[in-house]
């Protein structure tokens, strides 16, 4: 058995680890098409300010072609839709074929929106803004994974992204 004291130790811990990742992004928003339905769009609305945003954790650090962003409005809690907006930032002066983020849910947690989005010939430098609905089966550190294949005229690569929930039951 964990006990709570460790537990709480280790949230406030992943806490300030996600907020110390917090940065600010100026990009506009770009059309989003997702790979599992026909729609095309833009996402319009931010959670409230770009400011807001914690980086997703990643191994590739700042040598990363991407970075990926992510915010929520409120907690998540057991049972309950949760919008998270996504942001991904291209690395300035690159420039890409495209761009293409395939989202895992992990245990506890159900993916309930597109499970992935394209992106054709990026603008270099531009910012891509996708949302996405997650729905909590449990209370805990949950994960929603991230991979992004990034395509330029003379390499593929493929990066991936952790981001973290802490679930209130």
């Amino acid at each position: 058995m964990i006990r709570p004291r460790l537990v709480y130790s280790l949230v406030a811990l992943t806490t300030s680890a996600l907020l110390g990742g917090c940065g600010r992004d100026t990009s506009s928003g770009q059309a989003v098409r997702g790979a599992h339905s026909s729609r095309v769009g833009t996402v319009a609305t931010t959670v409230s300010t770009d400011a807001d945003l914690v980086s997703a954790v990643s191994s590739a650090g700042a040598l990363a072609p991407v970075s990926l962003k992510f915010g929520m409005a409120q907690p998540p809690r057991i049972g309950q839709p949760q919008r998270i907006e996504l942001v991904l930032v291209q690395q300035p002066g690159l420039d890409i074929d495209s761009l293409l983020v395939s989202l895992q849910a992990g245990e506890g947690l159900t993916l309930e929106s597109d499970h992935s989005f394209e992106f054709q010939s990026p603008a270099a430098g531009a910012t891509q803004r996708m949302a996405v609905t997650v729905r909590a089966g449990q209370a805990g550190l949950l994960n929603l994974g991230a991979t992004v294949l990034v395509d330029t005229a003379s390499s593929s690569v493929t990066r991936t992204f952790s981001i973290p929930l802490i679930v209130a039951p």
